[in-house]
């Protein structure tokens, strides 16, 4: 599953990839879904409807986003924002390809 969130900042660089670790009959799968975010080189935003619409149907156990060219650290935004949605941040890190984990 790493390899495909990886793949998909690659393909976004050096925009910021957003998307959902989602988890359904215990098996983890990543869907990428669109950034709205006005500059999408510094932030991520994903549409309220998207988010409540995958919240539905599934069980998100990551809300994902890459940080192109700098390390995976939480920014002071990320982690109000978890925190706001109390849904665990995955942050990656491209092209470093590491990863940390925001707890709510």
């Amino acid at each position: 599953m790493m390899e495909s969130i990886y793949k998909a900042a690659e393909q976004r660089a050096p925009e910021e990839m957003c998307g959902f670790v989602l988890e359904e009959n215990g098996i983890e799968k990543f869907i990428e879904v669109k950034n709205i975010a006005e500059n999408k080189k510094l932030h991520f935003k994903i549409d309220p409807m998207t988010l409540v619409s995958y919240q539905l149907k599934s069980k998100i156990k990551y809300v994902v986003h890459s940080h192109y060219g700098l390390d995976c650290q939480p920014s002071n935004a990320d982690k109000q924002q978890c925190k706001e949605i109390g849904i665990p941040y995955l942050i990656v890190s491209y092209p470093d390809k590491e990863y940390t984990i925001l707890q709510p």
